[in-house]
């Protein structure tokens, strides 16, 4: 056999090779990407959507955000729109796993029919629901890590407003926040908002109002969201007490925490760095269904804790690159 048939014949051998490993929708097939996810009303999703959104264009696809519109009713609609989107049957599927006992199963399902599904968020345990990866932040960490800042503070009596009522990584991150405060002599309790009142905020700002009216030795609130700190600061200086007299913490930023935090009405603010979520989520989807690649454990992007110190350059960020570090 001369030199030039073995060149010709390894030259069909690569590209048969190059044809087996292509990877998948490489016929410039549109990739079809769903993400079911938060309302955007809530800061937390806002920025979400934003982080994906930059990811989508990065990798030069487009998606779906699918969200709920009615927030009294939020467990329902946001399974409708799951168990919807998986009817479509999606090269992948993004989804925020926030109430896991009406979602699971749906999760489970597409799963097992072959769609590649990505958690954004939620419990975290996506190898047993037959997810292919893990995108989110560490709930029951923020809780620890406030409890025990707190404890530092001197805070002997808090709270915890949860305002997401049936998610169990919140209830997580409440739960641990008093179990830190208790582990140092101290106590807590939890109260639970209708998600409805995330966009209702005189009701959030009467029910904390009425946890300290109750309890008037309270010194130290803990907040799910960035709003819930905003408005917990408005009932601390309602009811005429000194602005570091109840140590207020935040799972979440915005401008105005930011500034609360710089002048010492707010003690500390963990960021889940939602940013992070959607794009990471996004660009595992692409990575998945292109290359068959995916990270062999959860990705977790927070929480990074933010003390006063630090309040500034966050800011700063915010005014440059709006809607990356939290909502304006």
């Amino acid at each position: 056999m001369t030199r030039t048939a073995n060149l010709r014949i390894m030259g069909a051998a690569a590209i048969a090779l190059m044809t087996l490993a292509r990877p998948a929708l490489a016929d410039n097939k549109p990739m079809k990407i769903i993400m079911v996810s938060g309302p955007l009303f809530d800061p937390f999703f806002s920025a979400l959507k934003r982080g994906a959104d930059d990811a989508a264009k990065a990798m030069g696809v487009e998606y779906q955000y699918s969200t709920i519109q009615d927030p009294s009713n939020a467990q329902t609609e946001i399974t409708r729109a799951l168990d919807q989107a998986v009817a479509t049957t999606p090269d992948v599927l993004i989804v925020g796993d926030y109430f896991p006992q009406s979602m699971d199963p749906i999760i489970k399902r597409a799963a097992a029919a072959g769609i590649p599904v990505i958690l954004s968020d939620g419990p975290g345990n996506f190898k047993d629901l037959g997810a292919v990866g893990f995108v989110g932040f560490n709930p029951p960490a923020i809780g620890t890590q406030a409890g025990q800042e707190a404890s530092k503070l001197g805070v002997k009596d808090g709270i915890c407003i949860n305002s997401v009522a049936g998610n169990p990584s919140l209830e997580a991150l409440c739960n641990n926040y008093v179990k830190a405060l208790e582990a140092t002599g101290g106590k807590g309790k939890v109260i639970t908002l209708g998600y409805q009142d995330v966009s209702n905020p005189q009701a959030t700002l009467q029910a904390i109002k009425g946890a300290m009216q109750v309890d008037p030795a309270m010194d130290g609130i803990l907040t799910v969201g960035s709003a819930q700190a905003e408005l917990a600061v408005q009932a601390v200086a309602d009811a005429g007490k000194a602005p570091d007299s109840v140590k207020i913490m935040s799972n979440g930023i915005s401008t105005k925490v930011l500034e609360y935090l710089r002048d010492g009405k707010v003690a500390a603010v963990f960021d889940p760095q939602p940013y992070l979520d959607g794009y990471y989520s996004i660009v595992q989807a692409v990575h998945h269904v292109r290359y068959g690649l995916s990270p062999l454990e959860s990705v977790i992007v927070g929480p990074v804790p933010l003390t006063k110190e630090d309040a500034q350059k966050v800011i700063d960020i915010n005014k440059q690159y709006l809607g990356i570090r939290g909502i304006n």
